[in-house]
């Protein structure tokens, strides 16, 4: 990360904005590819991984119990990062003075157009499913974990009838972890190009 802040600087401060645009252009393909890689892997990932550790519990009462704490801890966590969120915006004020010439109108306007119009009701009506095929091709986690609870829980009330089908999910689960290690070797890679291309032109 270090390394790739370093030449960032160095290309931005060396080098013509045109430059710097041209090394920016160039090595956004390879941050791009390790961000893909990770996006690629953590839909199935969370799906195995939900479902055969619910199913494999079996007692749904035990179940309910975990995920109650799951529940309750993962929203504290956010709660306690939102907070420290707040405090340091607040303290160090990021932004302020930052001119942002260079910055792609349409993205921010995206930006705007998603929170735009937010409230409890579109919340709870996101985090539901319309389709389980859609929620992994546009990786939405919460909509994964939804419909990941309802099949672990609807396998654990089934029983043996279910095991083959958690027996197969086990074994998908592992072959993905696998594929965890073989992309977290490309992280270093991945943060490097990432961060250079940070720097250098902004």
């Amino acid at each position: 990360m270090l390394l790739g802040a370093a030449l960032g600087i160095f290309v931005h401060n060396n080098y013509d904005v045109a430059i710097a645009k041209a090394f920016s252009d160039k090595i956004k393909m390879l941050a791009t590819i390790f961000i893909r890689l990770v996006q690629m892997i953590i839909a199935p990932l969370v799906f195995t991984t939900l479902v055969v550790g619910i199913a494999k519990l079996g007692d749904i009462k035990a179940v309910g119990r975990i995920g109650g704490k799951a529940l309750a801890w993962f929203f504290s966590a956010s709660f306690i990062s939102l907070l420290i969120g707040m405090f340091w915006v607040n303290v160090l004020e990021p932004g302020v003075g930052l001119q942002l010439n260079t910055i792609d109108a349409t993205t921010a306007s995206e930006v705007v157009e998603k929170t735009h119009g937010f409230s409890a009701q579109n919340f709870v009506e996101h985090i539901i499913p319309k389709s389980i095929v859609e929620a992994m091709a546009t990786n939405e986690i919460l909509q994964i974990v939804i419909f990941s609870i309802f099949f672990g829980l609807a396998a654990a009330s089934i029983g043996d009838f279910a095991k083959p089908v958690i027996n197969a999910l086990d074994k998908t689960s592992h072959i993905i972890l696998k594929m965890v290690n073989y992309v977290m070797k490309f992280a270093p890679m991945g943060v490097f190009w990432s961060n250079s291309r940070r720097f250098c032109y902004s």
